[in-house]
């Protein structure tokens, strides 16, 4: 009987984690400021595959892919990197927001995405 039990748990939590690595699939928005001190809309396209996250992003300054992307349950990862920076992103995804925090060199920012339905 425990083996069955242990084996219907198993089943379970397997099932579940593409579910839960899934919901961060789609389109995202938010805004912060921007180098010249002006808001700045971030618009995001994610999608799991598994454990990694893959995605772009635009803004009015230029987009591209994101790297080193990771998902963990609700915690996410990832760097933007181009010739002149590196951003590393972590953040926690909570149903349809994600909070990130966005760290360049000694410069930290909290953006918070929301999913756009």
């Amino acid at each position: 009987m425990k083996k069955l039990l242990l084996k219907v748990v198993v089943m379970v939590l397997t099932a579940a984690i593409p579910t839960i690595c899934a919901e961060i699939d789609g389109r995202w928005v938010g805004v912060k400021d921007g180098p010249d001190g002006k808001k700045m809309e971030l618009r995001y396209r994610f999608r799991a595959e598994g454990n990694t996250l893959i995605g772009l992003i635009e803004t009015r300054l230029g987009g591209g892919p994101i790297s080193e992307g990771k998902i963990d349950g609700e915690s996410i990862e990832f760097k933007l990197i181009s010739p002149d920076l590196t951003v590393i992103n972590i953040g926690t995804l909570s149903g349809d927001e994600i909070q990130l925090t966005e760290t360049s060199g000694a410069v930290s920012n909290k953006v918070i995405l929301k999913r756009i339905k």
